[in-house]
Formats: C-alpha cells, sequence, structure tokens
C-alpha cells in the first residue's frame, strides 16, 4: 500500500490557509497597524493642567513619557516603596511597549514565511499568547478613569478651603483615540491571520 503524504499547506484538519486568500490585505493591515501604534505612541495620550492664581502648570504626556513618569525624580523623591515603582515602569513597558512591538514583528515573520513555505503555523499560535498579554486597551481604560475623576480627586485632597483656589483640569489628546482605533485595527489583524483549515476529499 501507498502512504498518502501531506503536503505543507495541509494537516489532519485539512488545507490551512488564512482569512484573506491573498497575503497582501493582512501586509497591508499589519502596516496600518504599525502605522497607527506609532502615530499613537508618539502623540499627546492626556494632559493635566493647573492654575493657581496667576500661574498656569501643564503637563503632557505621550505612551513613552506616561511611563517615564513613574520613575522620574519627582516620583522617586521621598519614595518609600521606590523599588516598587521600578517593577510598576518595567510592567508598563513589557506590556505596552516590548509585547506589541514584539508581535507586530513576529506576524510580519510569519506572514513572510507563509508565503514561502507555510510551515510557521505555531508562530501565530505564539504570537496570539503574547497579544493576550499586551495592555494597550486596558491601559487606555486605565488613563480614561484617571482623566475623568483626577480634578475630582485633586480638590478632595486639598481640601474645601483650598480647592477654591485651584482650578484643574485634564483632557485626553489625540493619541489616546488614534491608539483606540490601532487597538481595533491591531485586534482584526490578529484574527486575520488565525489559520483555518478547509476539508480536503480523500480519494479512494
Amino acid at each position: 500500500m501507498h502512504e498518502r503524504k501531506i503536503a505543507p499547506a495541509e494537516s489532519s484538519n485539512g488545507a490551512a490557509r488564512l482569512y484573506f486568500p491573498r497575503l497582501w490585505t493582512p501586509a497591508v493591515i499589519l502596516l496600518a497597524s504599525v502605522a497607527l501604534y506609532i502615530a499613537g505612541a508618539m502623540s499627546e495620550v492626556v494632559y493635566f493642567q493647573s492654575t493657581e492664581l496667576q500661574s498656569i502648570c501643564k503637563r503632557s504626556y505621550n505612551l513613552v513619557t506616561l511611563g517615564n513618569a513613574l520613575v522620574n525624580d519627582l516620583s522617586l523623591t521621598s519614595n518609600s516603596a521606590a523599588g516598587m515603582s521600578w517593577i510598576l515602569y518595567l510592567s508598563y513597558v513589557a506590556l505596552n511597549l516590548a509585547f506589541p512591538i514584539g508581535v507586530h514583528l513576529m506576524q510580519a515573520v510569519f506572514i513572510f514565511w507563509w508565503y514561502r513555505s507555510k510551515r510557521l503555523a505555531k508562530l501565530i499560535e505564539y504570537t496570539l499568547a503574547i497579544w493576550c498579554f499586551a495592555c494597550i486597551e486596558v491601559m487606555l481604560i486605565g488613563i480614561f478613569a484617571v482623566e475623568y475623576k483626577f480634578p475630582n480627586l485633586v480638590n478632595k485632597i486639598a481640601g474645601e478651603s483650598n480647592s477654591a483656589f485651584l482650578n484643574i483640569d485634564s483632557n485626553l489628546g489625540v493619541g489616546f483615540y488614534i491608539l483606540i482605533v490601532y487597538s481595533v485595527v491591531a485586534g482584526f489583524l490578529q484574527y486575520t491571520l488565525k489559520i483555518q483549515h478547509e476539508e480536503v476529499s480523500k480519494s479512494k
């Protein structure tokens, strides 16, 4: 009896394929995701502005400077939990910077090699596992919550007598909304790279 060999594009479940038959479609979505991530990371995500008498203090943060604010001189001065601040900073860098960048690099390698040999099925599974720990969406929810309640929090800390002299304002920057679009596009990209299997007719 002759054994039937399974081609690289097939598995025991059937012929392997991606969501889109043409690879230029996920490649374009990947480029759009990377462009949105870079634009959102470099743009203003949130700002805080305080007006006290005649002085105005405004602090603006993008995705990078927001993480750096955790370990700057002001944050570490008289900080009894400096070690925890550094752990939080490293977690922020890993989940919001390193993981998304690593995922997109792995997606690019997968798309290229899928076109060449279709033998990197495991790579996209690892990519999905890392993508689950990338926390851009969680960070955006946290930023929105902080920005929404920040003025009230500061006024309560200052007290009723001092809050009359403080004018606290905060708002979301354009980078925040760009990262929302990025989260949707990048999530759709990961879905389109999921390997699907078609039934293969068996010859008798």
